[in-house]
């Protein structure tokens, strides 16, 4: 069950294990209806997650011992989406095209992502990383 906390225009959720994908894309299902966002920023703002925690996963951070946080704020006009995780660093900002996997579909994720976000910041220190993305609202 993951562990919730949640202010009015603040969500912040830890997920783990085999539901930790589930959880996540649920967490940020309930936040965009709770902020009121337009069909399409939530659907935005659902896949980005989806595709984030995805990618964790697929590299072996979805189980028990490792401990994914999200964070979504409702700022202005965007929404800051705030990913922390235990595992190797991973700067999605220098991907190089040898890191894709066509036959998967690998890279396309983090390049809709990127169409669809900023990288407002990359951090990894002391065993945790931190990425920070901004999405811009559109009021659809």
């Amino acid at each position: 069950m993951p562990s919730r906390e949640s202010q009015s225009d603040r969500l912040r959720v830890d997920v783990a294990g085999p539901t930790a994908l589930g959880d996540a894309v649920a967490a940020a299902r309930r936040f965009g209806l709770d902020q009121g966002l337009g069909e399409r920023d939530r659907a935005r703002l659902n896949i980005i997650v989806e595709e984030l925690v995805t990618n964790l996963c697929e590299h072996g951070l979805c189980d028990l011992d490792h401990r994914i946080g999200l964070e979504l704020n409702c700022r202005d006009s965007l929404i800051e989406v705030a990913l922390e995780d235990n595992g190797p660093p991973f700067d999605p900002r220098n991907v190089d095209d040898e890191r894709e996997i066509p036959s998967r579909g690998g890279g396309a994720g983090l390049r809709l992502v990127n169409s669809w976000s900023s990288i407002a910041g990359y951090n990894s220190a002391n065993g945790r990383n931190r990425l920070e993305l901004e999405l811009r609202l559109s009021g659809s």
